[in-house]
C-alpha cells in the first residue's frame, strides 16, 4: 500500500509539472536604461520564477502573451551616516498583455527600497527585494492566466482561422507565435486539439527558422505606454 501511495504521489507531481508547461507566458528582459544589467537579470529571473510558481510555463517561442516589466527609479538619497550610503526607491510596474491584439490583461506595481554604498548598487538592492512569491505578483499572473483561458474559450475558431491565414501567406513566424501560445492542456478548452494538424503544414526547417527568429527577436511593446 505504501508503494502504491508513493507511486500515486509521483504521478501527481508529474501531472502538476506537465500542467505548468501547458500554458505559457513570455517574460521580457527589463530595459537597462536606468538599471544595471545585473538588476535587469535579477528581475527577469524572479519574474520567470513567479510565472512557474503560479502554474504557467515560461516560454521564449511566442510573442503573443507577455509579462512586461518596467522600472522607474523614483529617488536616490544619501544617508546622513559616515561612511555615506545611498537609499534608492524604485517602482516596478508589470503588465500581462496579449501583444498581438495590444490588449492589457492585468497589471501590478511594486515600490521597493534598497541601501548600498553607491547609487547603482542601491537600485540593485531594491530590485533584489522583489520576491517571486509576492502575493501581488501572484494575483496579477492569476488574473492574466484566467483571461487567457477565457480568450481561447471564446475565440478558438478565430484563432485557428488566423493561424491558417498566416500559413497560407507564408508568414510562419506569426503563425507559430500564435500557435505556440495556445494552452496544450486545459479542462475548459479544447482549442489545442483543434490545432494539432496545423503544424504539418509547416516544414521542420521552416518551424526551426521561425522559432529561432521569435526567440532572438525583441517584441514591440511600445503601445503599452501610449
Amino acid at each position: 500500500m505504501k508503494k502504491i501511495r508513493t507511486l500515486l504521489f509521483v504521478v501527481f507531481l508529474l501531472s502538476v509539472s506537465y500542467m505548468a508547461e501547458a500554458q505559457t507566458l513570455r517574460v521580457l528582459y527589463p530595459s537597462t536604461d536606468n538599471i544595471s544589467d545585473e538588476a535587469s537579470s535579477i528581475l527577469y529571473n524572479r519574474l520567470n520564477q513567479a510565472v512557474t510558481l503560479n502554474g504557467i510555463g515560461s516560454t521564449d517561442n511566442s510573442n503573443k502573451f507577455l509579462l512586461v516589466p518596467s522600472v522607474t527609479v523614483l529617488s536616490i538619497e544619501p544617508t546622513a551616516t559616515v561612511p555615506i550610503n545611498y537609499v534608492a526607491e524604485v517602482e516596478v510596474t508589470m503588465f500581462v498583455v496579449d501583444n498581438s491584439k495590444k490588449l492589457l490583461m492585468s497589471q501590478e506595481t511594486l515600490v521597493k527600497k534598497g541601501v548600498a554604498n553607491n547609487e547603482r548598487k542601491a537600485v540593485t538592492e531594491a530590485i533584489k527585494s522583489i520576491k517571486a512569491r509576492d502575493p501581488k505578483i501572484k494575483k496579477m499572473i492569476t488574473i492574466g492566466k484566467n483571461r487567457i483561458i477565457e480568450y481561447y474559450n471564446a475565440e478558438c475558431e478565430t484563432v485557428v482561422k488566423t493561424i491558417n491565414a498566416y500559413i497560407d501567406c507564408g508568414m510562419y513566424e506569426e503563425a507559430l507565435s500564435e500557435l505556440n501560445a495556445i494552452p496544450q492542456i486545459d479542462a475548459n478548452t479544447g482549442c489545442y486539439d483543434n490545432t494539432l494538424n496545423i503544424l504539418s503544414k509547416i516544414s521542420q526547417e521552416q518551424q526551426s527558422a521561425a522559432n529561432e527568429s521569435i526567440k532572438n527577436g525583441v517584441p514591440d511593446v511600445s503601445w503599452i505606454n501610449e
